[in-house]
This record gives C-alpha cells, structure tokens and sequence, in this order.
C-alpha cells in the first residue's frame, strides 16, 4: 500500500468501520434486479447498470499469491459485462503492493478521499434549519421523476432511472435498514437528498446532495443532523462516509472528522475496449 495511505490512517478503530459498512450495504443490493453482487471471503464487489462508483469492489482482502489471479478473475466478469470498475482501498486492503498490481492491469488512482466518522453521542448543537425546510424521509420516490434528484440528477437517462429503482427497491425491502430522506421547500421540491445505511458496523451517509441552485444556504448541514440524529435514536453509535472534496468541510461543521484515506482506483469502458482491440 502505498506510504501516503498508512499516513491518513489516524484512527484505526473508526476507520475500519468504514470498508464494513460498505460490505454491509453492497451485500443489501443482492437480489435487486440488475445488481450482480459477490460477497467473497477476500473481496465484496458489485456489477450493475447505473452507479460507477458503485460498479466496484471494497473489503479488498487479497492473499500474497492469489492477488493476481483474483484480480484477474473479477476484471474479467466486468469486462464481459462492457463496465468500467474500481476498487475502494482502505488502509486494511491487502497485499502491501495491491495498488502496484493495479497499476500493472490499467487501473488508475483517481483520488484519496477522506474517510470520515462521527461520533453520534457527541454531536454539536446544530440550530434552527433554513426557514421553510422541511426534511422528511422519502415516502414515494416518484416525486424524482417529476423533480430533479438532488444527489441523482433529473431522471433522463436509463443509468439514472435505474439507479433511482433501486433505491426505491432498496428502501421497499429494507425499511429499517435504508432510509431516505430530503429537504424540501414550501411548494414541496425536494432542495437535498440523501441516503441512510443503518448497519451493523455502523450508520453510512451516502449520496448526500443539494440542488445547485440551492446551495449555500444550510441544507446541506440540516440534512445531516438531522439524520444523524435519527440514526442516533435507533440505536447507532457512529455514522461513517467517504467525503467529496465540495462536502468536506459541512461534514465537518456538523461532527464528522477525518480518520483514514481511502483511494479509489478505476478502469473505464473505454480501456477495456481499447485493450480487447489491441489482442492479436
């Protein structure tokens, strides 16, 4: 692994809950129509037709001598299926050299995102929301084919539509487990979405997003206290994400805090293709 990733590693026990929760919900997924998941001993990963970041694999626990062959192996399904792919490294990801055997097969780092926790018996004080925000879980998520997705974008592709059913399905088979909710305004327009993952390991934030018209003003922070306050009162301890760079710093102003780097390694269709033409 590579030094700069060992160095974020400050707090071990936080950051391990992390790769956990992104095992816990990947292995959600299994089932859904058009998700392909593995729940392999060394290694979680997922094909599907929508999410990139999501077309991926996490808890990546390779042996010295097999790292290769799996690595090989689990390319070779998402090749097969035209997907791009990456790899989400934690600072427990095995062997030391796995980002060198990436490397070697046409992966690319494409950054080391903060990995980030909160600890939910000590959350800041988090005031009034915005006036006339209203945050509510998600009761029909076809109110997102007539608004845009805050997280999502408008519903005009078939990755995005897709992506948009399964959260649906998600939160229909799981209802206690994943939980949606946004901030909407007077009128009802959902201004920010986002999507809470009551684990095991630990609560997960994913897909947390405001409408670009709407940013700078809150919402984004009442969002997440909100929920964090919610997934407080069902009994989690610690809420985890992988942070943007854009939503850093309103992860920190509501309690989370930096305790790893995680990189995300890729190959994109477009390698894939040009590797398969250039075979003799």
């Amino acid at each position: 692994m590579a030094a700069s990733l060992r160095r974020r590693l400050t707090e071990p026990s936080l950051a391990r809950l992390i790769p956990e929760q992104q095992h816990e919900s990947f292995a959600l997924h299994a089932g859904l129509p058009g998700y392909e998941v593995h729940l392999d001993p060394d290694a979680t990963w997922m094909i599907q037709e929508g999410y990139a970041w999501s077309n991926a694999g996490v808890r990546l626990r390779f042996g010295t001598r097999t790292v290769a062959a799996r690595l090989d192996e689990i390319a070779d399904r998402y090749e097969r299926a035209h997907a791009g792919f990456g790899f989400w490294l934690d600072p427990d990801a095995t062997p030391a050299d796995l980002e060198t055997h990436l490397s070697a097969r046409s992966l690319r780092v494409r950054k080391y995102f903060p990995g980030m926790a909160a600890d939910l018996a000590r959350l800041p004080d988090p005031g009034p929301p915005p006036p006339g925000i209203a945050i509510r879980p998600v009761a029909d998520h076809a109110i997102f084919r007539r608004h845009e997705h805050p997280a999502f974008g408008r519903m005009t592709t078939p990755r995005r539509l897709h992506r948009l059913a399964g959260a649906a399905e998600l939160t229909r088979r799981f209802p206690e487990t994943v939980v949606d909710f946004l901030a909407e305004d007077e009128a009802g327009i959902p201004l920010g979405a986002m999507t809470l993952f009551l684990g095991g390991a630990a609560a997960g934030f994913h897909d947390v997003g405001v409408i670009e018209s709407a940013r700078r003003r809150g919402i984004a922070g009442a969002l997440l206290a909100h929920v964090m306050r919610f997934a407080r009162e069902r009994g989690a301890r610690h809420a985890v994400l992988i942070s943007s760079g854009m939503g850093e710093s309103v992860y920190r102003r509501v309690g989370f805090r930096e305790v790893c780097r995680i990189a995300y390694w890729y190959r994109s269709p477009w390698v894939v293709d040009r590797m398969r033409t250039s075979l003799p």
